[in-house]
């Protein structure tokens, strides 16, 4: 039973130390206005396919996690971008003992190769790795920019 019903309204006036305050249960008598199903407004939609619950998980849109990943670089690798000759294939036991070394060639020092040669330009970008999935960006389709002539530089990316 509530305090708020008239059996206990009188031992709330005379011993509480607030009686007008309430335990948040609806007085007798009165009901919750407007009713809960009465409302006039009707559901809309999302104007967005990104505001759209479903399949649209935090994990996906959280930028802020979205570190970046490590990239490792091969011995390999390596040889491919510096100047010189092509890898060769590496020998076999037996024919390792067969051959013997004859003579090296003199090896530039690296400073002088990096100082003569320029590795990047524009049209020679600096390569980049070549595992995992690779991302393809284009500008969000699901996205709508305001058309009311405000200033709006911003564009929504998806990978």
């Amino acid at each position: 039973m509530s305090w708020n019903s008239k059996t206990w309204s009188w031992v709330k006036k005379y011993f509480s130390v607030n009686p007008k305050s309430t335990d948040g249960m609806p007085v007798v008598g009165k009901f919750r206005t407007p009713a809960v199903g009465s409302r006039p407004e009707k559901y809309t939609y999302p104007k967005s396919a990104a505001s759209n619950i479903s399949n649209n998980y935090y994990f996906q849109r959280d930028t802020r996690r979205n570190f970046p990943r490590t990239a490792i670089y091969t011995q390999k690798d390596l040889a491919l971008l510096l100047e010189g000759a092509p890898v060769k294939p590496a020998l076999s036991a037996e024919q390792a003992t067969e051959q013997a070394v004859t003579t090296t060639a003199k090896a530039k020092p690296l400073a002088e190769l990096l100082s003569s040669k320029k590795f990047y330009s524009l049209e020679k970008a600096a390569p980049a790795p070549r595992f995992g999935v690779q991302p393809q960006w284009k500008v969000s389709e699901d996205f709508v920019p305001p058309k009311d002539g405000s200033y709006f530089p911003m564009k929504v990316i998806t990978c």
